[in-house]
């Protein structure tokens, strides 16, 4: 059965049980006079994400929008299927991000050679979403739902150039997508994962540093669940960030790359103890998701320092 929480005023939580894991991925319902999703996960958790609208009390044929906050797979790659089912809604997506979404076979190609070709079986059989359904939007573009919620969109480059936060007006929150990192365990654990080739460590921190700056009343995590401890969260955050940085820029410099995904990771596995009680999340984070997001930093350094030797 699908799991689905009102998380804040009009504002449902839907699990939708990505990778077929509970409390890995969310995708977020704004029931306003106007209806929008907030992500949407991949295509194999299309059904369940219909199956939460529907127990919120929400036709899909009444959903306005699907705003991706990056078209990363597992958050936007579901697009295509679920606009079967939502006749009038248009999805939302970041100006750089929207040619992905009409052209997803370079996104699959470019998932495949990060994380192998497994993705596809993990994640379904994406369809394309037609331009003409598709309405891009820029830094402090906003959009109405109602009179009480207004939906303000946010450039949070970092975690990929083509990410979105969105400041929803009612409640005072924040929908950060992936820039912040995973939250999980119940917000016992909070985990930098900025696959490459994308990922910028100092772009990252502007944004979260520009996060803090709108004094926001929550967070809302795509993976996964919502934090009233902003500042706390956002700090914590930046300060990953700078000691996997540190770690790493360091070894990248003297070219002495070789077994520091290792060191990295032994340093980090303590703090993921809080996981081990989700045992199909623990094993996902440490099998594919801290991995990645080590290799995140080790390529930014890379090809930082290359750069560096060329001019």
């Amino acid at each position: 059965m699908v799991d689905v929480d009102e998380v804040a005023e009009n504002i449902y939580l839907i699990d939708d049980q990505v990778c077929s894991i509970p409390k890995l991925g969310g995708v977020y319902l704004l029931d306003e006079e106007k209806k929008a999703l907030v992500d949407c996960g991949p295509p194999s958790s299309a059904s369940v994400v219909l199956d939460g609208i529907k127990k919120v009390g929400v036709r899909p044929e009444d959903i306005n929008y699907i705003i991706v906050t990056h078209i990363h797979l597992d958050h936007a790659s579901g697009a295509g299927v679920l606009l079967e089912d939502m006749p009038q809604a248009q999805v939302i997506v970041h100006h750089k991000g929207a040619r992905h979404l009409v052209k997803l076979a370079e996104l699959m190609e470019s998932a495949t050679k990060t994380q192998g070709a497994q993705i596809i079986a993990k994640y379904g059989e994406v369809i394309p979403v037609e331009p003409e359904r598709m309405q891009v939007v820029y830094d402090d573009d906003t959009i109405r739902l109602s009179g009480e919620q207004v939906l303000n969109f946010i450039d949070a480059p970092g975690h990929a150039p083509h990410e979105l936060c969105i400041y929803e007006g009612r409640n005072g929150g924040i929908f950060v997508g992936d820039a912040v990192g995973l939250y999980l365990a119940d917000g016992e654990v909070l985990l930098p994962c900025h696959p490459p080739p994308s990922f910028d460590v100092e772009v990252c921190i502007n944004t979260i540093q520009r996060l803090m700056s709108l004094n926001a009343s929550r967070l809302y995590f795509a993976h996964f669940g919502v934090s009233n401890r902003v500042q706390e969260i956002l700090q914590l955050a930046i300060d990953q960030i700078q000691t996997y940085a540190g770690m790493v820029a360091e070894v990248a410099r003297e070219n002495a790359l070789d077994g520091v995904a290792e060191r990295l990771s032994a340093q980090v596995m303590p703090t993921l103890e809080p996981i081990k009680k989700m045992p199909a999340v623990y094993k996902l984070v440490i099998e594919d998701l801290l991995p990645l997001g080590i290799a995140g930093f080790i390529h930014y350094y890379q090809q930082r320092y290359k750069a560096e030797l060329t001019k």
